[in-house]
């Protein structure tokens, strides 16, 4: 893939934060409850997204290093990620390994609309031709992936994904406030409503930090409601007006299994093409 097209990238340089897609006036009235038992939980979700900016970029570029720890085995690659965000529509990533060798140019399309499942689709340099991934996140066929972690950032698409539901796609209610490390942070409640199947899970509860609204950790719970994964991110910096962490830890609670992501470079709002988020584009190889 080209990079000469996709902008300035970013390995932690300060900038503001204020993020597109919200007025001056909207972030006033958003940021003037000084309040916090005031607040609601969309509140706090629509403070997060001024200051922050988590879900209001167009479109993403990121390099990134996944490391999957499973009992004793531990692996490490390399990717570059693509993803082009519609808070209307589908949120598209294309994935692609730069290393270990023996992965090198195998590469996925994950395709998340609004409100139904997600898919996937994988091309493998040994294979040259697009494969669809069978069953339905989290449950594929160990032998339909190489490792956990190839499917881990799928886990941060969902954190930007649930951030954009409107009252009518889930309810998000505000749970209190606890310490949250060095912080404290207010806990919202986000549960889908019934006709959303966009993720399977009956509930997400977020935290956020108090003083910078910034997503501090996540709860995933399945849809027996119990908790499944627990996500932790940390080491924020600033890409022009929009928020990164810079690590972010995805653990499996029942298995023990996690995953750790760790951003190298980012790049917001380049322009990225649709035609690169195409099945078509996938079977290129190129």
């Amino acid at each position: 893939m080209k990079r000469s097209a996709l902008g300035t990238l970013s390995t932690g340089a300060p900038g503001p934060t204020l993020a597109a897609g919200f007025s001056a006036a909207a972030a006033l009235l958003v940021l003037a409850a000084s309040d916090a038992n005031a607040l609601t939980g969309r509140e706090v979700i629509e403070q997060a997204q001024v200051r922050n900016g988590f879900s209001t970029w167009h479109d993403r570029r990121t390099v990134v290093t996944l490391e999957g720890f499973d009992d004793s085995r531990r692996t490490t690659r390399e990717a570059e990620i693509f993803e082009q965000n519609d808070p209307q529509a589908e949120h598209r990533t294309l994935m692609e390994y730069l290393a270990p060798g023996e992965f090198t140019g195998t590469r996925y399309l994950y395709v998340s609309p609004r409100r139904a499942r997600q898919e996937w689709w994988m091309w493998t340099p040994a294979t040259r031709h697009v494969r669809k991934l069978g069953g339905t996140y989290p449950g594929f066929q160990r032998d339909e992936i190489f490792f956990m972690s190839d499917l881990s950032y799928s886990d941060l698409v969902l954190l930007v994904r649930i951030q954009q539901w409107t009252d009518a796609e889930g309810t998000a209610r505000l749970e209190g406030e606890e310490a949250c490390g060095a912080n404290q942070c207010d806990r919202v409640a986000l549960v889908p409503a019934q006709d959303n199947d966009e993720f399977p899970c009956a509930r997400y509860r977020l935290w956020f930090t108090r003083d910078d609204r910034l997503l501090h950790h996540a709860e995933l719970y399945d849809p027996h409601d119990q908790l499944m994964k627990t996500i932790r991110c940390d080491g924020y910096f600033a890409t022009g007006r929009f928020m990164t962490a810079r690590s972010c830890e995805i653990e499996h609670v029942r298995t023990k299994t996690r995953a750790v992501i760790t951003v190298k470079e980012v790049a917001y709002d380049t322009g990225l093409g649709a035609d690169l988020f195409t099945v078509a584009h996938l079977a290129e190889g190129n």
